[in-house]
């Protein structure tokens, strides 16, 4: 067994430092490309995840205000009846806040001694956020629109959900409110 490792000692040393440079930089490569950095995946799944709760809990609060709203509304109406309302929405609504955009520009002419004049301008633009302070001295962005969520479904229980004249005005009154097609809404018989 001695005379083999020998052998295979002797094969190695007999090899150029090109090659062995070669085999390092792959077995560095293979390295890289097995062994995924330490924390990244686990730091992506956590911002992701904390995002994703952050936007659902957006999106249940919103539905919850709507459905509070709507209930209420329909539940006044005569024929309607006892009423629970289920709303779902395709995404949350947006704030656009004021941007203060300063601008500045220089210009200056420089005359050679050849008599060539050469000029030079530079224009400086910015961007930052209006804020506004709250009575308690808190600033907060200042908004200058906002859109509504977009409703992906409205599912309406009503005890007079089986008269085809309520359910048609509950319909009417959704789509008045929300502004959104009649198949996207659907109401049912509460039992």
């Amino acid at each position: 067994m001695t005379g083999r490792w020998k052998e295979f000692f002797t094969k190695l040393k007999m090899r150029k430092k090109e090659q062995w440079l070669v085999y390092l930089l792959l077995a560095a490569l293979l390295a890289v490309i097995v062994i995924p950095a330490p924390g990244k995946k686990e730091q992506e799944k956590e911002k992701n995840t904390s995002q994703t709760v952050q936007t659902e809990s957006g999106q249940t609060g919103q539905a919850a205000s709507l459905e509070e709203q709507l209930t209420a509304a329909l539940s006044q109406v005569e024929g309607v009846g006892e009423v629970k309302a289920m709303i779902t929405l395709e995404s949350t609504g947006t704030k656009v806040v004021e941007k203060d955009h300063p601008e500045s520009s220089t210009a200056s002419q420089q005359t050679q001694n050849g008599g060539e004049t050469q000029s030079s301008t530079s224009e400086d633009k910015d961007e930052t956020t209006v804020y506004e302070k709250n009575s308690d001295g808190a600033q907060t962005p200042y908004v200058i629109s906002e859109t509504l969520p977009q409703i992906r479904g409205v599912l309406i229980v009503a005890e007079g959900g089986d008269d085809p004249v309520i359910i048609r005005q509950i319909q009417e009154a959704v789509m008045a409110l929300f502004h959104i097609d009649v198949n996207k809404i659907k109401v049912m018989k509460m039992k």
